[in-house]
């Protein structure tokens, strides 16, 4: 039998968007972003929107930035529920509800905001009101400007979630 540690986060770096390996919705992502003449967050998000979290460039060594955003689409929210979605309150930020997952997930932010995209697979359990899982997913991180002349950046994850299982 094989021993295989339990959360992997691997970058596997945009090249594998380029050569077509990744899901076709962040695939589609990347290049509108990528392509983007102008830079103009609005129309370039807009079609995808749905599908992402946005997040602060808060990012620390030991958690991922804030979420100020999930879509109604999301791997976030399909895994976490509306309920989670929705529960920001007036003085605290949006975060995943598993420590560890935020503690993996943080360097992946890190690499975005230093300004090359993140392009990544992870494979990690996850607890979720109280159950254990183990999921399998894609993530693509970009810092954007939420317009040409701003002076800060947000990070735009898409996450595709591949396998999620009852950890038995």
């Amino acid at each position: 039998m094989l021993n295989r540690p339990q959360t992997v986060f691997t970058e596997l770096g945009t090249e594998a968007i380029e050569n077509g390996l990744a899901d076709p919705l962040l695939a589609g992502f990347y290049e509108a972003v990528m392509t983007s003449a102008d830079g103009s967050f609005r129309q370039t998000m807009q079609p995808f929107l749905p599908h992402l979290s946005l997040c602060s460039d808060k990012v620390t060594d030991f958690a991922p930035p804030p979420i100020f955003y999930v879509g109604k689409e999301s791997g976030q929210r399909q895994l976490f529920g509306d309920d989670w979605a929705t529960s920001t309150g007036s003085n605290s930020a949006l975060r995943t509800p598993d420590a560890d997952l935020e503690r993996a997930s943080a360097e992946g932010y890190r690499s975005a905001l230093s300004g090359r995209p993140y392009y990544g697979y992870a494979r990690t359990p996850i607890s979720v009101d109280g159950q254990e899982y183990e999921i399998a997913f894609e993530r693509l991180i970009i810092a954007v400007r939420p317009h040409i002349r701003a002076n800060y950046r947000i990070c735009a994850y898409l996450g595709v979630i591949q396998d999620l299982q009852p950890k038995s």
